[in-house]
């Protein structure tokens, strides 16, 4: 078996009725290290477009990458030609043959919004001198206050009564808009900051107070009201339930300025909250079904749907398998876009049903072509089994069992079919074992168990596929304490077949290989977003001291074992542990999972401004109000690590003593220029970091993902570790 990475496989273009199209392949690394991809780009000529750089794109083997084109290169109407290459320290694998693009732009259906405005008893308004703490002037009646008057700084406090507002709905867009009381014409617009709360406070209270019970950071800085969207914040409220209000500060030294207050007589003058929505719904129909018929059984896929129907509620599946003649034979229910039914006559030909389902109802039932499940030669238990061995043998040589590759495959009744894959990762396997012992650490047992596993033919007749769902625990004993890791994927195993002879060529995510993305620009929300185009890290960015085996420096202090308090650590952790198996929703999904556990976990506030800028922080419903879209910060590691260090003021930690529970730690591979991962700390204990994650293991320790690369091309040379500030 040749050391290079193979070939990229299923090759798929996304977002291509859009002018910033998605490139993306499988990629694969017999080591099972880290790869790089790199895309080319030509036009119709073979020329390369002007301007134009894509970086390479580093994943683990097994996984998805992909690019995604910017705006503003590419025409609409026109055709190109792209094609991808994988690369490992050893050497790059063959480009893959030119994939066509012809980029036709086509708008979305836009789906009825409606608009509530709230203002009197529903917008709640109040002015506070700031720098008092008893005897504060009154605020004019009928009036609120910004800015400097009469010897006082006066912030305005405001909170909407979101009950109105259908549950589920989507919020496409909120501004707020005060009138002036002390001028008609030719004012000067004021430019605000706004602040959310992080507790609660009322008018009863003083204006410190007030002040204290903002965020440090502001929501939205130096802007006119017109000018501050405030859908997003409008969208957690109502997620989140935590509506505590809004702060509102005249920017700088500015001279004071009066608006009407909701007692105001003229009721068009009292301030208002206007909010765009969608309302909620059953989902819409899945799209791009795509069915794999195996030996005796059938496995599904399909995209989400476009709209969700609902915000902040997941969609659930009901997958009927049905006869030409449209009797059901088979009915699962799946909370994934995914589904495997086995127990099928492969004589008879069927086609699958998917209806989606909310807790506001049933949307219409989308149907695959017809599709008829053939045998496997030598049968589907077979491959079962090689796939067993192979992993039994792979965590024999982690635990120390089988010293080597070829003592695990000579002690398997099946060695010779996966022989030369385990043998190409045996140096990071052994490496692993080897870094943990010289710590004092060891692999006391390592295990795997299949289910929902279908064997078919591949589209080459020489091939054979396994897809299986494979849970994977792992013991590392530290001082004669146990601590479990855990890793549950889909995979794919892909068997070569000739003359008798079956060689496992490679395992794969089978989410990544299987994934149909969008032709629109739903494909943005199916693979990660682009990291940054060309960053440089700081010659010392604080990152924990390595010592000679790529290990944090024991400092010999005590272990802290308390929570964050910064943003809630307690919360985040807490989310992250309890919601470590729910479903990716990008397929390097690492940093989205991380932002999720800050802001449902940890109540991370949003920060406003544009999608690419470091200084904003966000996800809202875009597409008229149905997908989801996120800020680079919110799911790319590299851009999340430069807006929790440069923007919200976090406590880098020096020592791997000092973590505490909720802190995020940042990965950085040596032959990559950014941070590419981030993890949640669950515990530190026993002189070990528990981390929980959306990767290879979902459930680890800092030792355990340093010894994966350790003696792989690429091993982790850098680690961050961050207590994130919201206030």
């Amino acid at each position: 078996m040749s050391p290079l990475p193979g070939t990229p496989q299923d090759l798929q273009t996304g977002a291509e009725q859009t002018l910033t199209p998605i490139l993306s392949a499988v990629v694969t690394d017999p080591a099972q290290g880290r790869v790089s991809s790199e895309f080319t780009l030509k036009d119709a000529a073979g020329a390369p477009l002007p301007g134009l750089t894509l970086n390479p794109v580093w994943t683990d083997s097994g996984y998805r990458s992909a690019v995604q084109i910017p705006d503003g290169v590419l025409t609409d109407g026109a055709t190109y030609y792209w094609n991808v290459r994988a690369c490992t320290s050893v050497g790059c694998s063959p480009w893959s043959a030119l994939q066509k693009l012809t980029v036709r732009v086509r708008p979305l259906p836009v789906p009825e919004s409606k608009t509530l405005t709230l203002t009197d008893g529903g917008l709640a308004a109040s002015s506070t001198a700031t720098g008092c703490d008893d005897a504060c002037p009154a605020t004019p009646d009928g009036k609120i206050l910004a800015g400097r008057a009469d010897g006082h700084d006066w912030a305005t406090w405001i909170k909407a009564d979101l009950s109105p507002l259908p549950r589920g709905s989507f919020v496409t867009g909120a501004k707020l808009s005060l009138t002036r009381a002390d001028c008609t014409t030719g004012c000067t617009a004021q430019k605000f900051d706004l602040f959310q709360l992080a507790t609660a406070w009322s008018p009863s209270q003083s204006g410190k107070e007030l002040l204290a019970a903002a965020s440090e950071e502001s929501y939205s800085s130096g802007e006119e009201l017109t000018a501050t969207e405030l859908g997003p914040l409008v969208q957690s409220w109502t997620e989140l339930e935590d509506n505590t209000g809004l702060l509102l500060r005249a920017v700088g030294e500015a001279p004071g300025a009066a608006y009407y207050s909701a007692s105001a007589g003229d009721a068009t003058k009292r301030p208002q909250l206007t909010i765009e929505y969608v309302l909620p719904s059953a989902p819409g129909p899945v799209e791009d079904i795509a069915v794999s018929a195996g030996d005796k059984g059938l496995l599904a896929r399909w995209n989400p749907p476009l709209s969700g129907g609902a915000a902040g509620e997941e969609t659930g599946y009901t997958v009927k398998v049905e006869t030409t003649d449209g009797l059901v034979v088979a009915e699962v229910e799946s909370t994934v876009p995914r589904a495997v039914v086995t127990g099928l006559d492969n004589s008879r030909a069927y086609r699958v049903g998917v209806t989606t389902h909310n807790t506001f109802g049933n949307g219409p039932v989308s149907r695959s072509a017809l599709s008829q499940p053939a045998a496997v030669s030598g049968g589907p238990d077979l491959y079962k089994t090689y796939v067993q061995d192979y992993l039994e043998a792979r965590g024999r040589i982690t635990t120390g069992g089988s010293l080597t590759a070829g003592d695990a495959a000579a002690e398997s009744a099946h060695g010779g079919v996966f022989r030369e894959l385990l043998e190409a990762q045996e140096e990071g396997l052994v490496g692993a074992r080897e870094a943990l012992e010289k710590r004092g650490q060891s692999y006391s047992s390592a295990s795997a168990e299949l289910s929902d596993v279908l064997v078919r033919r591949g589209e080459n007749t020489a091939e054979v596929i396994v897809h299986a769902t494979v849970k994977e625990l792992e013991t590392v004993r530290t001082g004669g304490v146990d601590d479990r890791t855990e890793a549950r994927n889909d995979k794919r195993f892909t068997f070569a077949v000739k003359d008798g002879v079956v060689v496992l060529l490679t395992e794969a995510d089978d989410a990544s290989a299987g994934l149909t993305l969008s032709p629109t620009a739903a494909a943005e929300a199916q693979v990660e977003s682009e990291g940054p185009e060309d960053v440089d890290l700081p010659a010392d960015d604080d990152a924990l001291d390595l010592d000679d085996d790529g290990f944090p420096v024991t400092d010999g202090l005590p272990l802290v074992t308390t929570l964050a308090s910064v943003v809630d650590g307690s919360g985040t952790a807490n989310w992250a542990y309890k919601n470590r198996g729910t479903k990716w929703e990008y397929k390097q999904d690492c940093t989205n999972f991380v932002s999720k556990a800050l802001y449902y976990g940890g109540h991370m506030k949003f920060r406003n401004g544009g999608r690419k800028a470091d200084h904003s922080w966000w996800q809202e419903y875009w597409l008229f109000g149905t997908i989801k879209n996120k800020t680079y910060t919110w799911s790319a590691a590299e851009n999340l690590r430069r807006h929790v260090t440069r923007y919200r003021h976090s406590t880098i930690i020096s020592k791997a003593s000092q973590a505490k529970v909720g802190d995020i730690i940042f990965f950085k591979w040596k032959k990559e220029k950014v941070y590419n991962h981030a993890a949640v700390v669950r515990a530190n204990s026993r002189g070990e970091i528990h981390l929980v994650q959306h990767g290879i293991k979902e459930l680890t320790t800092l030792s355990d993902v340093i010894a994966r690369y350790k003696k792989k091309k690429d091993p982790i040379e850098k680690i961050l570790v961050v207590r994130v500030k919201d206030r």
